[in-house]
């Protein structure tokens, strides 16, 4: 079967998207607004953009009512955010920052996920993940103003933490961080069953 974009709706086009390209990283990203608010949410659009210098990015979608989700917001208000890899250990509490909350309810405490300081940005991290990147924003390529539009977001490493048994000269432990990777629809999906192929 063929289709074209502009023959289809937006909700029918995100399906093809998310159903072809899998599996997805997600992005853990926590922020803060002006007022204080904490948020902790999940993006399945995310990817390493550049290492010299450090750039990471992820695109957090306008929703069906074409209105900014609270990360968006957040970031252009401070221009900071912490990047959280998820593992498995973690798939139950991420689900939960998916809810639909109020924008002053704090996904740290309704998904028990305990916060601590991050170093050189105002949101905080998540003590238990196994590595995070505290970001400072480069820039928020718009992608268009209506619902299901993406805004990219760049945001220029700033700190990497690594739990201590998870990395040894520079490489981190695939069984210890022990990912996962989002699927269309409610599906996610393990990172264990792994080939080893060497460059020549």
């Amino acid at each position: 079967m063929n289709f074209t974009p502009d023959t289809i709706s937006a909700q029918q086009m995100y399906k093809l998207l998310i159903g072809g390209i899998t599996p997805r990283p997600i992005a853990w990203v926590s922020s803060i607004s002006n007022n204080g608010e904490v948020n902790l949410a999940p993006f399945s659009f995310f990817t390493v953009a550049s290492a010299n210098p450090p750039v990471l990015c992820f695109n957090p979608m306008y929703n069906a009512d074409a209105q900014a989700k609270d990360t968006l917001r957040n970031i252009r208000e401070q221009g900071q955010f912490v990047i959280h890899s998820v593992s498995a250990k973690h798939l139950e509490q991420m689900n939960k920052t998916c809810h639909n909350l109020p924008f002053d309810q704090d996904e740290f405490d309704y998904a028990n996920i305990e916060k601590i300081p991050s170093t050189v940005v105002k949101p905080p991290r998540i003590k238990s993940a196994i590595v995070s990147y505290e970001c400072e924003l480069l820039q928020v390529v718009d992608l268009g103003d209506q619902a299901l539009s993406g805004h990219l977001v760049l945001g220029e490493v700033k700190m990497v933490h690594v739990a201590d048994d998870a990395i040894d000269n520079f490489r981190i432990d695939s069984d210890k961080l022990d990912t996962i990777g989002r699927m269309a629809g409610a599906d996610y999906t393990l990172t264990r069953d792994r080939v080893t192929l060497e460059r020549s």
